[in-house]
């Protein structure tokens, strides 16, 4: 694939479908670990998959949100090794007096809400306007599906991975951005697995052996931070001394957090062209709007290639590689049958013909981040709020 078959394609093909057939790295039917929503719960339900009878039970591997946030820091990783230039915006919590824990910077592609996150809402430029009061935050915020230009030059990632201005100045009015492009891991024809047993001890601490009532004799530094901070030290498994129990069941969910088998596990990669072109740049420019409809595209096909690129390590023992066989093949749909195998350098170099010619329509592109800092009451919150941590007892 090239630009040009890109560019032809953004503008009357339904979009691009990448499909993968993973297995666990262990084993074929090895048990993997899933994510977990609230409750600890695994999400799992029945769906209609080719080439069984009936209906079979599903779980989610990585979610949508979870693939957007890996093809975000593949992109962040591509940018700060100065192989691409995509406009974001940064803000740097570098020398801040009272921090316990340094941060570092915090850019649109980590923050929760993207270009209209809080961190960004509460950060300021150079001469201490807030970046939605600035000339640039207020065109950000007055953007729509109809004229999403100030977004494109600001933060494009923010249109292909979904984001609304919810919590901004706007109160809630600002416009709403779908997703463009939708990643999802799966794992076909699934059975839940037990887990239980101990962590054992080297010093087979007994539970009889109170640190409570030995701090009150014998001062140690550690255990009296430990009690400060709330732990509960009656006995030795609050300062995690002794055998622990891994209980089979969890109490609250009653989930049994033993992993999962499965048949085979599946990615699915969709990039919606339909979704492109329902943004404006402005709308009844079609030249500047199909020239940013195949830049945004060359972003989202470059995010995937650099997700596969990168491996599946999910998590702790969620571990993928290719099934036997598999290759990554990209399919146009909604026109001329196509399949093509596509690396990371191939769909970069399709992005850097992009940008170029969006640049040479006239579309504006900011080659370099827009750089903030935190506000003095955002500074004087991430402070209070780590000392707050470091006083409370975790569970």
């Amino acid at each position: 694939m090239k630009y040009a078959d890109l560019h032809q394609a953004v503008q009357s093909a339904a979009g691009l479908r990448l499909r993968l057939r993973l297995q666990p790295l262990y084993g074929t039917g090895e048990i993997v670990f899933p994510c977990t929503v609230a409750g600890g719960k695994y999400q799992i339900s029945n769906r209609r998959i080719p080439g069984y009878d009936q209906s079979v039970l599903c779980v989610i591997l990585d979610s949508v949100q979870s693939q957007a946030n890996r093809m975000e820091d593949a992109l962040l990783s591509d940018i700060r090794a100065g192989k691409l230039q995509i406009p974001h915006v940064a803000t740097s919590f570098s020398g801040i007096e009272g921090l316990e824990k340094e941060i570092g910077e915090i850019t649109c592609f980590e923050a929760p809400h993207r270009i209209f996150d809080a961190i960004l809402r509460d950060s300021v430029d150079a001469e201490g306007t807030h970046f939605p009061l600035t000339d640039l935050g207020r065109r950000v915020i007055q953007a729509s599906s109809k004229d999403a230009t100030a977004i494109f030059q600001t933060s494009p990632a923010s249109l292909l991975f979904g984001s609304w201005d919810s919590t901004g100045i706007s109160g809630g009015l600002g416009e709403k951005y779908t997703r463009c492009v939708v990643s999802e891991v799966v794992g076909i024809n699934t059975e839940k697995s037990d887990r239980e047993g101990f962590r054992i001890d080297p010093l087979n601490v007994a539970k009889a052996a109170s640190p409570k009532k030995i701090l009150e004799k014998t001062p140690d530094e550690i255990w009296t931070k430990l009690k400060g901070s709330g732990k509960k030290i009656e006995d030795p498994s609050g300062i995690l001394h002794g055998n622990i129990p891994w209980p089979g069941k969890d109490k609250k969910s009653g989930e049994m957090h033993g992993g999962v088998t499965c048949d085979y596990i599946q990615q699915s990669t969709t990039i919606s062209f339909p979704a492109l072109r329902q943004l404006g740049f402005p709308i009844g420019d079609p030249v500047k709007s199909a020239r940013a409809h195949a830049v945004l595209a060359a972003i989202a096909l470059h995010a995937a290639a650099l997700n596969v690129e990168k491996g599946w390590h999910l998590r702790s023992r969620c571990d993928l590689i290719l099934d036997d066989g598999a290759s990554s093949e990209w399919e146009i749909l909604g026109a001329a049958p196509a399949k093509e195998t596509l690396s990371a350098d191939t769909t970069r170099d399709i992005l850097k013909e992009a940008i170029t010619e969006a640049k040479k329509a006239g579309l504006p592109w900011n080659d370099e981040p827009v750089r903030l800092t935190p506000s003095a009451a955002l500074k004087k919150l991430v402070v209070d709020s780590q000392k707050a941590h470091r006083a409370s007892s975790p569970e």
